[in-house]
This record gives structure tokens, C-alpha cells and sequence, in this order.
């Protein structure tokens, strides 16, 4: 596991999740990936990805040629609460008084998830 240690904007936060998402699920072999996020603008701009100028846009586009691999690859929104993994990790992290960094080891039961 890797964090990154820099100020950058929520969108470019969660895009670097989504490609460690990918490789994570790459070196693996998993076949079907969903990715879940409550970030409805990011969401919007993958699904809008071809007309996106930008340097967004060129690493979305990216994303979705590495999702190719995939036999099932889906990106969509969620609220927060509906995500089952983030979900449990607040609830864990809060149950035990917990104050884990994201960069740290999770706690084995949230691969029961997948």
C-alpha cells in the first residue's frame, strides 16, 4: 500500500483511488470490478469522459482503457452509507475507537465485502 502526501483537489484524490482500485484488482485476476463512489461530479465526468479536454478527462479516458480488462467493469454513484466497504471501516474505526490512517493495514474482515 502507497498514499500519496500532497494538497490536491477531492476529484484528483478519488482518481488516484480509482487507478490503485484497478491495479489492486489487475494483480489479482479479478474479472468483475465495481467501483462505488459518492462523488457524483467525478462519476458524471467518467461517464462524459470522450468530450472532456482536460487532463481529467485524458486520465479518465486512461481508466477506462485499463477497465477493458475486465469482463464486468462498472463505475457508478453511491451515497456514502450505501458503500459497504467505506461503510465498515467508519463503523469499525468508531466501534473501537480507532483513528487509523488510510495508509495503514485494514482490518481482515472488510475482504469479506467483495
Amino acid at each position: 500500500m502507497s498514499f500519496v502526501d500532497k494538497e490536491l483537489p477531492i476529484e484528483w484524490v478519488e482518481l488516484l483511488a480509482m487507478e490503485e482500485s484497478l491495479k489492486i484488482a489487475q494483480l489479482n485476476n479479478w474479472k468483475n470490478l465495481e467501483l462505488e463512489l459518492d462523488l457524483a461530479s467525478l462519476v458524471n465526468r467518467f461517464n462524459k469522459r470522450n468530450n472532456d479536454l482536460t487532463l481529467l478527462g485524458y486520465r479518465l479516458r486512461e481508466i477506462h482503457r485499463q477497465s477493458l480488462y475486465f469482463n464486468f467493469f462498472n463505475f457508478r454513484w453511491a451515497l456514502w452509507c450505501c458503500n459497504k466497504v467505506a461503510d465498515f471501516i467508519c463503523n469499525w474505526a468508531k466501534v473501537n475507537n480507532c483513528n487509523m490512517d488510510f495508509n495503514m493495514d485494514y482490518p481482515s474482515g472488510y475482504m469479506k465485502l467483495f
